[in-house]
């Protein structure tokens, strides 16, 4: 439905890219990744650690990419198709702050702030991706990320994330996700994980996100390549520019994937955005963040990819600016026809940090988004000319059993916005959309049921945790941290 760049854009931006990438080349610190490059038959220069890629290995890696893969969950229900014309939606992640709803005081997380925010992400029936979205400032730094991992497969049964720091991280991912599947065998057929990986821009690709992609690549795991460049700092200051960097840093790493598989499962992703030139900060509330985002997702179906962008804003708390940044940036999102908005729900400050009653917010955000880009069915039934002749001029519409169906069907009806006369508002409480978030929040946890794991992964996952020696054991990550 929306679009921002026309197919001669495209042409040129494919052009810029090649040329880019053919001459300039790519910067790959991993000794590992320039072996399997140059075994690849791409031209290495050790000393410069620097790849010129041709425009044949290029492309020939791209159309090797799968676009039909799906992504698992530890309940089978929860699992996602890639491309199924519906934008998936998941958290901010390792968010820094966390804004406590009892007194929208910002402060560092916790684990148990983690879990809570976790399961309000399963019991949302719109959101697909769900994890402990912040870093759990009380759990000792050696073992967080194993912890926040399992915390998050304990406290949800939707689609997460492995870990994707280093190479020992891809490997306890694997682990769990062997101990879920039963097998190393059954976790390639179905990945339970997928990476996440950072190019460093501009035209770069560090050691351990090279470890992330190249571990998951070669055990068939779909990875999410997500490029957060700057504009006038690490990027072309121009939205042309910039997307093709950006374009220029997924279609290497699709080129590095390619050395350990022979179809990628690689989702397109961009969180790029300028540099405010007065502070120094990245402006992920700017509507150039849409454009480029849109730009992103009309680059990734050119070449047939799984899309993803992020919805933000630069807000340091749950107000206005927050919710019409993120209004703003999610409808683009969701226009463009994006696959994934992964980083978008509860996030906040250029996804710095967390707040369970931005999530009720964003939650309606995205319903209203997805809604409109649904569009207008237009078909016999929904003109409803015969309709209009049963109930004539003057008529009314109420009692029609049509009425009820299309309404079900069509209209979106709201978890959070009030809609009401405003003695109806001022009967209950006169609340606003943020105390009526609070709300939802009760509401969302009052019935809610958590999958719980089996008997034997448990017993699995504690022996994971005692291997770590962490102190932290499946009951009590049940009993929320």
């Amino acid at each position: 439905m929306l679009k921002v760049l026309d197919k001669s854009d495209l042409d040129a931006i494919h052009g810029a890219t090649l040329e880019v990438l053919g001459k300039t080349g790519v910067l790959v610190n991993s000794d590992r990744a320039l072996d399997l490059l140059e075994k690849k038959g791409l031209p290495v220069d050790r000393a410069a650690r620097r790849v010129k890629m041709p425009e044949s290995i290029v492309m020939e890696s791209v159309k090797s990419c799968r676009d039909d893969f799906k992504l698992h969950a530890r309940d089978e229900k929860n699992t996602i198709q890639a491309i199924d014309g519906k934008t998936k939606l998941g958290p901010g992640a390792e968010c820094v702050w966390y804004i406590d709803p009892k007194n929208d005081e910002a402060r560092r997380p916790t684990l148990r702030d983690g879990i809570y925010c976790c399961r309000l992400l399963d019991a949302m029936p719109d959101v697909n991706i769900a994890y402990v979205p912040m870093t759990a400032y009380d759990v000792p730094d050696e073992t967080r990320r194993e912890v926040c991992m399992i915390a998050g497969l304990v406290n949800s049964s939707k689609f997460t994330f492995g870990g994707s720091t280093d190479a020992a991280d891809v490997e306890f991912s694997i682990k769990l996700g062997e101990i879920l599947k039963g097998d190393r065998e059954a976790l390639i057929k179905a990945p339970m994980f997928a990476g996440y990986v950072d190019p460093i821009s501009p035209l770069a690709h560090e050691h351990t996100m090279l470890d992330a992609l190249l571990g998951y690549a070669a055990i068939e795991a779909p990875v999410f390549v997500t490029v957060m460049a700057l504009a006038g700092g690490t990027a072309p200051a121009s939205v042309a520019g910039i997307i093709a960097q950006q374009n220029a840093e997924v279609l290497s790493s699709i080129v590095i994937a390619s050395c350990v598989t022979k179809d990628p499962k690689i989702i397109y992703g961009s969180v790029s955005c300028p540099l405010d030139m007065r502070s120094g900060s990245a402006s992920t509330g700017s509507p150039e963040f849409s454009l480029i985002g849109v730009g992103a997702i009309q680059m990734a179906k050119y070449y047939n990819l799984p899309s993803n962008m992020g919805v933000q804003s630069d807000s340091k708390a749950v107000d206005e600016q927050t919710s019409y940044e993120k209004a703003f940036a999610a409808f683009a999102a969701m226009a463009a026809g994006a696959d994934f908005s992964d980083l978008f729900i509860g996030s906040t400050e250029a996804f710095n940090t967390f707040s369970p009653v931005q999530l009720a917010i964003d939650e309606e955000i995205a319903a209203a988004a997805i809604r409109f880009s649904q569009g207008v069915e237009v078909n016999h039934e929904t003109l409803s000319v015969e309709l209009m002749e049963k109930v004539g001029p003057m008529g009314s519409y109420l009692k029609e059993m049509n009425t009820l169906m299309r309404f079900r069907k069509e209209h979106m009806m709201p978890k959070l916005s009030d809609r009401s006369s405003r003695n109806k508002w001022a009967e209950g409480g006169s609340k606003s959309a943020k105390e009526r978030a609070k709300g939802r929040l009760e509401d969302l946890l009052r019935s809610y049921q958590i999958v719980l794991l089996e008997p034997e992964q448990k017993k699995a996952f504690n022996e994971l945790l005692r291997s770590r020696r962490s102190e932290f054991t499946i009951d009590i990550l049940e009993r929320g941290g």
